[in-house]
């Protein structure tokens, strides 16, 4: 008897004790969310200076500083598809002063690409918000005979892997339209890389490639000097900077959306407290007006989903770009 009461008694302290811990933490955890921000924060971007990730990196940036009353320190990290910025935050400490804002290539294409990616997106890192959607806009060259959509799957359908589509490189999210489009289209086209935007661009300009999947910003000085024409853009919504253009869904493929989108996210761990704070300043920065006129300039959407709904998009998201590669066989060898 005597021995177990001891031993009643053990286990009596011991949960004591934990309960005491777990305590302890909750009070550690809500002490750091009320003291955030209390030294500079990091936002990695994982690309180099002058993309349509930096600029609204950086804007973002700005405008959290001034809504927090702290210093955001902008850190380019660019490689590999965007995989070593994000790594770089994957593995920071969980307290909310490192993050990333990283796109659809280092979040949901990279998994299904990359055999020994050094993180997994929906184990190591918790998604702050869904910041901003930019659609592809399937784009012809101005000489191009083909006048929509319609026309365009019509001639792929006419000849098999004759007509073909420019990327900035495998992998990419030119590259990943393209092959969603053939999928969705039933049909076969070529896929050509080239070794970044610009180069892309002007192949279509040129006439040496057929048709093409890119963003708004990387077309838009074409697309005003006449040089290119918009037949659709992947989104539900048609893009304010482009209000003639048709959505896909529009021009006859239903459910057809691509988009080089941007997410903000912490490292896994982060508490909960520091990760609402972070969203909810998100939140209120992108229906200012001046961030909207600075988003519609480059062709980006905002968004602003919570951490929840950012979680279920980006889970959507690395399942669908994941058939893809599959499907399409793409392997970086």
């Amino acid at each position: 008897m005597k021995q177990l009461a001891n031993s009643s008694v053990s286990i009596w302290r011991a949960a004591l004790g934990t309960m005491a811990l777990a305590a302890a933490t909750m009070a550690g955890t809500a002490h750091a969310a009320d003291n955030y921000p209390s030294k500079p924060i990091t936002l990695v971007i994982p690309y180099s200076a002058g993309g349509s990730t930096d600029i609204l990196g950086r804007l973002l940036a700005q405008k959290l500083g001034e809504s927090m009353n702290a210093s955001v320190i902008v850190e380019n990290k660019p490689g590999a598809n965007g995989t070593i910025g994000v790594d770089r935050v994957a593995k920071a400490a969980p307290d909310g002063y490192t993050i990333v804002l990283g796109d659809v290539g280092g979040l949901a294409i990279s998994p299904s690409l990359y055999p020994k990616l050094p993180y997994q997106p929906m184990k190591d890192l918790v998604p702050v918000s869904l910041v901003g959607r930019s659609p592809l806009v399937l784009t012809v060259g101005n000489n191009s005979p083909l006048k929509s959509l319609n026309e365009l799957t019509a001639a792929a359908k006419a000849e098999p892997s004759k007509l073909n589509y420019p990327s900035s490189g495998t992998g990419g999210p030119n590259h990943m339209g393209g092959e969603l489009y053939a999928m969705q289209a039933n049909v076969k086209v070529t896929h050509v890389p080239y070794k970044g935007s610009a180069p892309s661009v002007v192949s279509l300009v040129a006439g040496e490639t057929d048709f093409g999947f890119l963003t708004a910003v990387t077309i838009n000085a074409q697309l005003k000097a006449g040089n290119l024409r918009a037949l659709a853009v992947a989104h539900d919504s048609r893009l304010p900077a482009m209000p003639d253009v048709p959505t896909m869904n529009e021009a006859g493929l239903k459910g057809f959306m691509a988009d080089a989108w941007f997410m903000a996210a912490v490292p896994a761990g982060t508490p909960q407290p520091i990760v609402d704070r972070l969203y909810r300043e998100i939140a209120k920065i992108l229906p200012q007006e001046d961030v909207k006129a600075k988003l519609d300039s480059v062709g980006v959407l905002p968004a602003g989903l919570s951490p929840k709904a950012s979680t279920t998009f980006l889970r959507n998201e690395i399942a669908k770009w994941n058939e893809v590669v599959k499907t399409a066989k793409i392997t970086l060898d």
